[in-house]
């Protein structure tokens, strides 16, 4: 039997009776615990450890004090521990003078001691009664799922997943990026170790520390969860529960976050709707005043954002992660809508952000892949439906730039940058616009030479020289091709009205011999 006033002989442990009971109580269990309503998690005879954690900022310190020691009396508990020196140098009055009022025995424990010490002397030395094995789990789980009501669940999560196994916990993304660590251990040696391509439990050493981690996917992606600590016993009794627990919870933790990112997109898009399909001048500051929350300032000047695929594909929901994340690491504000989930609609998205430097960034991150026009920037959000149709016209421009040159990957067309004849070639949507330029240069269809010529005068901004030199032939055959191709189309190439027609027909030709040339 192992009673109080053994466990205060013992001078390692760094104890000071600082409340005397009515007896010297036998001692059968010792955890810490900083969570409410602590004490159904104890067994009769139990000693709690707390550093005061609860009475943090407490508008009426009394009355917690009264309520933790009567609850702690009811449940039986042998004594109170209270840790000093960590949130408060000595043990509050309020809590001495309850635990006095009711006999619990209140024990100061010096600064250096950590609580472990205090724990393992007592677990090793106090009988196990019935039961406890089980009454542990328990409240190590309830200790895990306080987490999910904070402000960052993840975090929290993985703080008192550390503290559970008295050293160290992490989670890691496939590639080993840590996503939320906690405690002193070797992370970087323990991700080494783990690999980053294996699955299942797995348990391992690196010198002191004892290591056991799951590998895991949620929503898609691939996740390490590893914990480790110098006490190999506490692996072998709770490491598989701590595990288990930890990853069904953030299992329940992602679930969450997606549903409520769902609605969040869901709210964006169709604020997003709203604007674009227009608002009158005196609605501006009710509208205004809901962009605020994602970081807008209310009158600033903004670009609306069209963005299409190159390949006609849709999204995955991957990019559109991707594209959502970025702009939050760069702490960009985004109102965010895909589109292109019907044949009408060209898939990509739409946006509106502000006019920033950060602005500029993001979407020089994202236009891989993508064919994006910028309009001109605003600070009236009466405007953005001719904002949108600016930017549709610069991603059109994007678009055939991104086609006529092979070696493009996407491209970025802001709409205060398009030259005229851009704009114009822009605004010709229908076939028989089209043929209107197609027909002015019909006569020359039938001789390559002649074309290819023109095409590189042109882009080669009328330089004989250059022009021979990039076909291989002589200057004088440059001239006597351009001569003719005045004399098919009748007129004359060096008058400036012949030769906007001809950029205007052959722009994408001339665009992609520009950019050919520039990059030789």
């Amino acid at each position: 039997m192992l009673c109080l006033s053994d466990v205060l002989k013992e001078k390692s442990l760094g104890l000071e009776l600082a409340v005397t009971g009515s007896l010297d109580p036998e001692i059968t269990g010792a955890h810490s615990s900083e969570i409410h309503d602590p004490a159904r998690w104890f067994e009769p005879g139990n000693v709690m450890l707390t550093t005061g954690m609860r009475f943090l900022n407490e508008a009426h310190p009394a009355a917690v004090a009264r309520e933790l020691v009567g609850a702690l009396r009811r449940a039986k508990v042998a004594a109170l521990f209270f840790g000093v020196g960590v949130y408060f140098q000595s043990i509050p009055d309020d809590l001495r003078q309850c635990c006095a009022e009711v006999g619990l025995p209140l024990v100061a424990v010096a600064p250096e001691i950590p609580f472990r010490h205090i724990e393992n002397y007592i677990n090793r030395s106090a009988p196990v009664p019935d039961g406890y094995g089980l009454k542990r789990m328990l409240w190590l789980t309830n200790d895990l799922l306080d987490s999910i009501s904070s402000d960052d669940p993840i975090k929290a999560l993985i703080a008192r997943l550390g503290t559970a196994c008295r050293g160290t916990a992490v989670l890691y993304e496939d590639s080993g990026v840590i996503v939320e660590s906690t405690g002193e251990g070797p992370t970087n040696l323990i991700f080494s170790a783990i690999g980053g391509g294996q699955s299942g439990f797995d348990r391992f050493s690196i010198g002191r520390w004892e290591v056991m981690y799951r590998s895991m996917v949620l929503r898609g992606r691939g996740y390490h969860l590893a914990i480790a600590t110098r006490q190999g016993t506490l692996l072998d009794d709770l490491g598989d529960v701590l595990l288990e627990t930890t990853q069904r919870m953030l299992g329940a933790i992602k679930g969450i976050s997606h549903l409520d990112t769902s609605r969040r997109r869901h709210e964006n898009a169709q604020l997003l709707t709203n604007l674009q399909d227009g608002i009158d001048v005196s609605r501006e500051l009710r509208y205004w005043e809901l962009l605020k929350p994602l970081g807008f300032k209310g009158f600033e000047p903004f670009r609306s954002v069209v963005a299409t695929t190159l390949g006609d594909e849709v999204l995955s929901p991957a990019k559109v992660d991707a594209l959502i994340d970025s702009a939050e690491r760069m702490g960009l504000p985004l109102l965010f809508a895909e589109n292109g989930k019907t044949p009408e609609v060209p898939p990509g998205f739409h946006a509106l952000i502000p006019e920033s430097k950060a602005s500029e960034q993001w979407v020089a991150v994202v236009a891989q892949g993508l064919a994006i026009g910028l309009s001109e920037p605003s600070g009236s959000l009466a405007q953005v439906p001719e904002q949108f149709q600016d930017a549709e016209l610069a991603a059109s421009i994007a678009r055939r730039r991104s086609a006529s040159d092979a070696g493009a990957n996407g491209g970025l067309v802001r709409m205060d940058e398009v030259d005229p004849a851009s704009w114009f070639l822009a605004r010709l949507k229908s076939p028989s616009d089209r043929k209107r330029l197609t027909r002015f240069v019909q006569p020359l269809r039938h001789d390559k030479e002649l074309v290819e010529t023109i095409q590189g005068y042109l882009a080669m901004d009328q330089d004989v020289a250059r022009v021979a030199a990039w076909l291989y032939v002589h200057p004088n055959t440059v001239r006597y091709r351009i001569k003719k191709v005045g004399e098919i189309l009748g007129g004359n190439p060096s008058e400036a009205g012949l030769l906007a027609n001809l950029y205007l027909a052959y722009q994408d030709e001339i665009l992609r011999i520009r950019g050919s040339a520039q990059r030789r």
